[in-house]
């Protein structure tokens, strides 16, 4: 499809070089506006320019929707998946070219089969959600309010549930619903793709471990088997040592036991700390009148990970949680 491209006079000269030497693509000059021109809209257009060396840097970054990125290089398969992958709209010197929301190139997405996408903790907080409220309609915005992160995290999120048959969607737009296909299925997904790998965590000695307060500046949650036991799905490890979440960063955890009215140790621990500086166990989690809140269900399930026979244990909470209907 030839695009046609409206340049107003403030584009970058060297973003404006690099787009008149490209075949199938009609370029105007000295417009009032920047515009991209379709056989069936005129868009608004943003034109930004990167060098190869600020690609991972542009992907990871807050996208904009209306920006088209001219990269003054020639990307190879990798970095084209990694830009698709972000919904960054491209062309390159070489002509290749991507518009954010068009099908994922071929080559891209054998590239991104090839190199398994990391799930970063904004994200996690938004499957989080999805997995432990199947049954409720969700926007990107709405999404992304109640995850604490931005539109774009949940933009790309979804659109990679959606690419996996995930979510089913309803309207277009910045309205647009999706919904959870398949608690099962996205429960199991969640499992698979944010396992916790490290962590930071301690073990301490406090008198009454789950009767526990909120510190100043930092937030508690019950996680792990002792949390699936107050949720009523007991599920048996060889752990029997409360597990808490705390927002705080891993190097501040060493301060924590004091703090609570007790002491590090190894021996005789009847506590064990986790440093959650990204919240995972703090969005949506559970009130307790006069208790400890409770992480999210799936925020326990992926803590049973860190537990004696978590695999086994991931499994049987799975079982439970899903034939209780929530």
């Amino acid at each position: 499809m030839m695009l046609v491209i409206a340049l107003a006079k403030d584009v970058d000269s060297r973003a404006v070089g690099i787009l008149r030497n490209l075949d199938d693509l009609k370029i105007v000059e000295n417009s009032p506006q920047t515009v991209l021109i379709t056989p069936d809209t005129v868009t608004p257009l943003r034109i930004g320019l990167a060098e190869a060396g600020e690609l991972d840097e542009r992907a990871q970054g807050e996208q904009r929707d209306d920006e088209l990125l001219v990269v003054n290089a020639v990307l190879d398969d990798s970095a084209a998946a990694r830009l698709e992958d972000a919904n960054v709209s491209y062309v390159d010197v070489g002509g290749r070219r991507w518009l954010r929301n068009w099908t994922r190139t071929k080559r891209a997405s054998e590239s991104m089969a090839r190199g398994k996408r990391r799930l970063y903790p904004a994200s996690v907080r938004l499957a989080q959600l999805l997995a432990d409220h199947p049954g409720e309609p969700w926007t990107e915005r709405g999404l992304a309010q109640r995850g604490q992160t931005t539109q774009t995290t949940a933009h790309r999120l979804l659109g990679r549930l959606e690419s996996s048959d995930l979510l089913r969607r309803e309207g277009r737009g910045p309205s647009t619903l999706r919904w959870v296909r398949d608690a099962v299925a996205m429960r199991s997904w969640l499992a698979r793709e944010a396992r916790p790998q490290k962590v930071a965590r301690l073990t301490c000695f406090v008198e009454n471990p789950e009767r526990q307060r909120d510190m100043v500046g930092r937030s508690l949650a019950l996680t792990g088997a002792a949390g699936a036991t107050a949720m009523g799905m007991p599920v048996l490890t060889r752990e029997a040592t409360p597990t808490l979440r705390v927002s705080t960063r891993p190097e501040e955890l060493e301060d924590v036991p004091e703090a609570l009215g007790g002491f590090r140790t190894e021996r005789g621990a009847n506590l064990i700390l986790i440093a959650d500086p990204d919240r995972l166990a703090f969005v949506d989690a559970v009130a307790r009148p006069g208790r400890l809140p409770l992480a999210p269900p799936s925020r326990i399930m992926l803590d049973l990970f860190l537990e004696p026979r978590g695999e086994a244990a991931v499994d049987v909470f799975q079982d439970l949680w899903n034939s209780s209907g929530d």
